[in-house]
C-alpha cells in the first residue's frame, strides 16, 4: 500500500492505492490525527478505481491530482467541517445515546 498525500486550499488529502482517501484539515498534522472524512476512490471519480476497488492509476498520475483537486473545491471544506459525516467508516462508529 501506498500513500500520496495532495495539499489543497480547502483540506490535505492523502489517497491510499488500496482504494480510499482521508480527509484533514490543511494545516500541518500529527502522524496520529484522526481523519475528519474517509472517502472511497469512487468519490474521485469513475476512472481512478479498477475491478478490484484499489486505484488504477499510478499516484503520481496527473488525472488523480486533478480528481482530488476537483473534489476538495466541491467538497473539502464541508468534510473538514464534519458536515459529510466520517465517511467509509461510519457503520464502524457507535450511534449516539
Amino acid at each position: 500500500m501506498a500513500r500520496r498525500s495532495f495539499r489543497t486550499a480547502d483540506a490535505l488529502i492523502v489517497v491510499s492505492t488500496d482504494g480510499y482517501f482521508d480527509v484533514y484539515p490543511p494545516i500541518d498534522r500529527t502522524q496520529n490525527d484522526k481523519p475528519a472524512y474517509r472517502g472511497v476512490l469512487a468519490e474521485l471519480g469513475p476512472n481512478l478505481r479498477g475491478q478490484d476497488d484499489k486505484l488504477s492509476v499510478r499516484p503520481e498520475s496527473p488525472a488523480l491530482a486533478a480528481a482530488v483537486s476537483t473534489w476538495s473545491h466541491s467538497h473539502g471544506a464541508s468534510a473538514v467541517r464534519g458536515e459529510m459525516g466520517v465517511g467509509r467508516d461510519a457503520e464502524k462508529v457507535a450511534p449516539a445515546a
